[in-house]
């Protein structure tokens, strides 16, 4: 498995979908950037500072992950917590306070421990920075599952964005090991009980044999950060698009909305299935982040 990929992959899906993150008619998206093959600025106003090539917020939570966890060489949520606060109180910090960040930061600051500090917010980006945790060397598969609901329960504290992290996590794990990405999907769509992500996915395996727009689709299931709609459409485009990350991240991208918190898990995923080298060599030499994450990479590799 290689953990480098899956955090390149996730931030790769992060950075295409800054130039129309938040922008919920594709048709303004067409027409402000056309087709969006290759980072742009942002042309919604709520990432002021960005460019072409930068993260949103939540890529910048995934730097801040992957830092803390190549300085800490493991996970601990107190520690962890510490160093997220940290971030978000720096000044020099450019980057979207959603509302998930800024009630926990509140609640940080008035005293709640980090387990308890989460926000009620169902929001998908929640589940969607935790690719830097399969860099830690875990005593199984069940520590890192594990670590996977706390660092999301931290800022989300909601049960179907906590089961969607383990869902993606158990998704590429699989395909690490050498099972299809349709194949891990549903391997991990068995481990679901019945309920709201159960009932998602079997709406997106319909809609990715339906042949229908996909666009259209995404739109369906709903662009908003909310994780219903979001859910869906990740695992859509991934069923969809099983071989070819270009068209699904391009396509998730053009759809609009919260384009960001689907496009890191399907990124994260391609990478653990190592497609990564189907997407245009420009996306990665392109990524203004790229230089801190080869260092994160080199140092653990030290």
């Amino acid at each position: 498995m290689s953990w480098e990929s899956m955090v390149w992959g996730g931030l790769l899906g992060d950075a295409i979908s800054l130039g129309p993150h938040w922008v919920y008619d594709p048709q303004e998206i067409a027409d402000k950037i056309g087709r969006p093959e290759k980072f742009h600025d942002p042309i919604s106003p709520y990432h002021p500072g960005k460019k072409a090539g930068d993260l949103t917020h939540y890529g910048d939570q995934v730097l801040v992950l992957l830092g803390y966890l190549t300085e800490n060489k493991s996970f601990d949520l107190v520690s962890y917590a510490e160093a997220w606060k940290a971030f978000w109180e720096n000044p020099a910090t450019i980057s979207c306070r959603d509302g998930a960040t800024k009630t926990t930061l509140a609640n940080l600051s008035a005293g709640l421990p980090p387990e308890k500090a989460g926000a009620p917010s169902h929001d998908l980006a929640g589940a969607s920075i935790i690719a830097p945790l399969f860099r830690v060397r875990w005593a199984d598969d069940a520590a890192l599952l594990d670590a996977c609901r706390k660092i999301v329960a931290f800022t989300h504290n909601d049960p179907d964005v906590i089961d969607a992290a383990e869902f993606f996590a158990r998704t590429a794990l699989a395909v690490s090991r050498g099972k299809t990405i349709a194949e891990s999907l549903d391997a991990s769509g068995l481990s679901l009980k019945d309920g709201n992500l159960a009932r998602w996915f079997a709406a997106a395996k319909g809609s990715a044999r339906s042949g229908e727009d996909d666009s259209s689709v995404l739109g369906e299931f709903g662009l908003s950060c909310n994780i219903d709609g979001g859910f869906s459409g990740a695992c859509h485009l991934l069923l969809k698009y099983p071989e070819d990350p270009f068209t699904a991240l391009v396509e998730n991208a053009a759809a609009g909305g919260d384009s960001s918190s689907r496009g890191m898990p399907i990124g994260m995923i391609y990478g653990a299935a190592g497609l990564l080298g189907k997407l245009p060599a420009e996306w990665t030499t392109g990524l203004r982040c790229a230089d801190a994450v080869e260092k994160f990479i080199a140092a653990q590799e030290a």
